[in-house]
């Protein structure tokens, strides 16, 4: 399982680098729970990373406007990332996602024909309105490379707080099933991270837990991606194939 931890800037690139972060993933807390950043600040935090890792950068959590957001997934593609993440925030069904995701995946490849598109739904769907997450592999297999679930209102409740363990297993097989890889977040911590690799996803996502003072907020530090590395990697029986 890989660990991609979120950054802010091109110093949290580089702290998140050292700590031993397998994917970069470029984000505006400020903003929501995918909240998109700058083109220049993605730009930059691609060249920081020079190819170390592969980067991903969030678009949003975006309203059911396939035009805008492909007009967004496009300039995000032309940052150099390696993929594209866009939150489903404002679909309902399986429909109205395919129909987004559709949008931005041929935006995508207007780029460059390289940049992969992942998807996300929300574990408290049923608060904010959007989305079932187990709607969402179906609607996204012809579209991505794989899909996400993370937590929309950041109030400190955990992914699996939000959803049963038994509902997350599914996501997971249905993406496989699907042959899309499957990443799970929403204020992950140490013991959820394992519990996640328990569940065979192929990656978590992390930010809260990485930064200082435990707030998301804060910035990303070193050691604390080096412990959430170590206690990964101490609990990986078998190696990981790579994803990207």
């Amino acid at each position: 399982m890989k660990l991609m931890i979120s950054v802010r800037d091109e110093q949290e690139a580089v702290a998140a680098l050292a700590g031993g972060a397998d994917i970069i993933d470029v984000k505006n807390p400020a903003e929501g729970s995918l909240g998109a950043g700058r083109p220049e600040t993605i730009a930059a935090i691609v060249r920081a990373v020079q190819a170390a890792a592969p980067v991903s950068a969030s678009i949003g959590d975006v309203p059911n406007l396939p035009g805008t957001v492909a007009l967004a997934g496009l300039g995000a593609a032309t940052c150099g990332v390696r993929l594209v993440k866009v939150g489903l925030l404002g679909t309902r069904t399986g429909a109205e996602a395919a129909n987004l995701l559709d949008a931005v995946s041929g935006a995508l490849r207007m780029a460059n024909g390289t940049v992969g598109l992942v998807a996300c739904a929300y574990a408290d769907a049923a608060l904010v309105g959007s989305l079932d997450p187990l709607e969402l592999p179906e609607a996204a297999a012809p579209f991505a490379e794989g899909c996400l679930i993370d937590t929309a209102i950041k109030d400190g409740r955990t992914l699996f707080q939000c959803l049963p363990e038994a509902t997350i297993t599914r996501f997971i097989q249905q993406c496989h099933d699907r042959g899309l890889f499957c990443a799970l977040a929403g204020s992950l911590q140490q013991a959820d991270i394992l519990r996640a690799l328990a569940l065979g996803a192929d990656i978590v996502g992390v930010r809260t837990a990485a930064c200082e003072g435990g707030q998301r907020s804060g910035s990303i530090s070193t050691k604390l991606v080096e412990r959430l590395k170590a206690s990964l990697s101490s609990h990986l029986k078998s190696p990981c194939v790579p994803l990207l």
